[in-house]
């Protein structure tokens, strides 16, 4: 019962009523526009025999109404009662008028005056003609007994369906049931196998850990002989290990005296070539730019430069001693204490600044020279002038 389809039963069971109330109703609709349709076509037939009084309009109507009920299939096989009225505009019935056709048939007289039954026919096809059908398919017909059956048959179908998947599944795990079952078994003998194997080797390790255990007993009986001898010797190498450390220690501290003296050394050997540099600095300028001052200032600002920043610096210089109107100038400072003395800033390489000014002599005087991140510093150089 787990892989019964009990919701799809239930389901088949509610929907196969509504099915079938739906497709009757729909077959009723379809049937109605169907006949009405081909009623529509037929029910007057050939007008020329209704203009020239031949026949009467209501003789015509249901003699065609006749053959055509007569020879449908549905009709006649199916028992499908259709109600069938031909009425005029003004609600005169023009069908049924008769019981029958049959009786009607015989009950025709041909002595009728043409040209009065013609002027009939006219007037009410003049007026216009209506039909109304109505398809009874109520239950217990032949067409709502078919659509039951099939509305069911479908239900049957889906759930035979369904059940017949549930039934393959039912089947599909019960094999798998059976060889889990059956893996499990085998498993078990496995480690049955397996467990027997492991006692006997708990077994063999029982006696090990027993001669194992006299071995210790053994050992622990030397170890207590050599307790004292090892005591001595670890006293013995912990005195030579504090004579050691002692020893590393002296030799650290001769290492790091002699590292100050050498940075003391380094110290002063970087100062005094720095400062055989600033003086070649100060001589190199003095001697190629005849119309340069370089402050002290500029010439170390010059000297913290790399090698191309310096290159570009020397360059405004050259310009500025040669021809000092070529020199591109960004804008003035305002520089000193009051702010009164004017200098001029030029940038180099990107971020190189140069700051100069006209001196009292004549000459151009650079002030400062370095580099975008110095700027500040320099500046406040410039305003402390």
């Amino acid at each position: 019962m787990k892989y019964f389809p009990l919701k799809t039963a239930l389901a088949c069971l509610l929907l196969a009523p509504l099915l079938y109330l739906a497709a009757l109703n729909g077959c009723q609709k379809y049937t109605n526009d169907r006949y009405l349709k081909k009623i529509q076509n037929i029910f007057i037939g050939e007008t020329k025999t209704l203009l020239e009084g031949r026949q009467t309009i209501e003789k015509q109507v249901a003699q065609n109404i006749y053959v055509f009920l007569e020879s449908d299939w549905m009709v006649q096989h199916l028992g499908i009662d259709l109600k069938i009225a031909v009425t005029t505009q003004k609600g005169k019935f023009i069908y049924p008028t008769f019981i029958n056709a049959d009786a009607f048939l015989n009950n025709f007289e041909g002595n009728e005056d043409f040209e009065q039954i013609a002027k009939q026919n006219f007037d009410i096809l003049n007026q216009g003609l209506l039909v109304d059908i109505q398809v009874d398919l109520s239950h217990g017909s032949n067409v709502a007994n078919m659509i039951l059956f099939a509305c069911f048959s479908l239900a049957l179908i889906v759930f035979m369906i369904f059940y017949k998947m549930g039934s393959i599944k039912a089947a599909s795990d019960n094999k798998n049931r059976t060889e889990l079952i059956n893996g499990l078994q085998k498993e078990e003998q496995n480690l049955k196998q397996i467990l027997a194997k492991l006692e006997d080797e708990r077994q063999g390790l029982f006696e090990n850990i027993k001669a194992l255990n006299s071995k210790y007993q053994e050992e622990k009986n030397k170890l207590k002989h050599n307790e004292e001898e090892l005591f001595d010797e670890i006293v013995s190498l912990e005195e030579q290990l504090e004579a050691s450390l002692e020893y590393k220690r002296k030799k650290e501290e001769e290492i790091e005296l002699l590292k100050s003296q050498i940075d003391k050394y380094e110290r002063r050997k970087n100062s005094k070539n720095k400062r055989n540099e600033f003086d070649f600095i100060i001589k190199r300028f003095n001697v190629l730019y005849k119309n340069i001052v370089m402050n002290r200032k500029a010439v170390s600002g010059l000297l913290n430069l790399n090698e191309e920043q310096q290159i570009k610096a020397e360059e405004i210089v050259f310009m500025l001693d040669q021809n000092p109107d070529q020199v591109i100038i960004k804008r003035k400072v305002f520089s000193g204490k009051k702010h009164k003395t004017t200098c001029f800033e030029v940038l180099f390489s990107y971020n190189g600044r140069l700051y100069f000014k006209n001196n009292e002599n004549g000459k151009i005087e650079v002030v400062v020279i370095g580099t975008k991140n110095t700027q500040i510093k320099d500046m406040e150089y410039l305003h402390g002038l």
